[in-house]
């Protein structure tokens, strides 16, 4: 859901970057934080984080330049946690994003967990979450002695031909560029698309500092809790009896 700020004229964009644990979300954020040295507003903020791990979400915001000219454009970058025990924080952040970029590591292993990641994904969609937001995968880990061919990978995670996935090192912040502005593009189209059905007053009138986000994540978990858990579970289920 994008927020626009009528005193500065400003639509604020959120990509949202899926994906289970350890396939490369976080150093995304960080290499886009390198990268945009000059358009960043602050630094990478992740609130709580368990053993190293995302507990909640990373945050990262940037300038993004304009939205056909009219309005000065801003993007709120974040990840979710990819531990199935986090599922409810998950269900929530991907409820309202402009796009997501679902990431992926490119080994066997790893793909397994891509998959499972990208079924949940579709499954939230299923039940009316996020339905028509845009989707790309970022192909990650390319660099692995054992990453599969492209071909596979499209194939093992059902993408289409047109799905859009870029290959990316994000370690070594190799198409992790490429990656958001690919998103970028796709957020952009999904704003324009609701601007000509409902005009400026379709956006939000308020955006979200992280504070208010983490404080958001902890109050309004519990109507998620349940629905998410029984996502998970199944999808966790259905790979073993694969």
């Amino acid at each position: 859901m994008p927020f626009y700020d009528e005193a500065t004229r400003t639509i604020t964009l959120r990509i949202v970057y899926d994906g289970l644990g350890t396939a490369g979300k976080t150093t995304n954020v960080q290499q886009l934080h390198a990268l945009y040295t000059v358009h960043r507003s602050g630094p990478v903020v992740a609130p709580e984080v368990t053993h190293g791990r995302t507990a909640y979400f990373d945050w990262l915001e940037l300038a993004t330049g304009t939205l056909d000219g009219k309005y000065a454009l801003r993007c709120q970058v974040l990840t979710v946690p990819g531990q199935f025990a986090y599922a409810p924080r998950r269900w929530k952040l991907l409820s309202e994003p402009d796009a997501i970029v679902c990431v992926c590591d490119s080994s066997p292993q790893g793909l397994h967990r891509g998959r499972l990641g990208i079924e949940f994904l579709r499954e939230l969609r299923a039940r009316g979450v996020c339905p028509d937001v845009p989707l790309v995968v970022q192909a990650n880990k390319r660099d692995l002695p054992d990453a599969v061919s492209l071909e596979r990978f499209r194939a093992e995670l059902s993408l289409g031909a047109d799905d859009p996935v870029v290959e990316a090192v994000a370690s070594t912040g190799d198409g992790v560029r490429m990656t958001f502005m690919t998103a970028l593009d796709l957020a952009r189209w999904h704003v324009r698309g609701m601007l000509r059905d409902g005009g400026i007053g379709a956006l939000s009138a308020k955006t979200q500092t992280p504070d208010e986000l983490l404080a958001f994540l902890k109050q309004e978990l519990e109507d998620a809790e349940n629905e998410a858990y029984a996502v998970a579970d199944a999808i966790a289920s259905a790979d073993r009896t694969r």
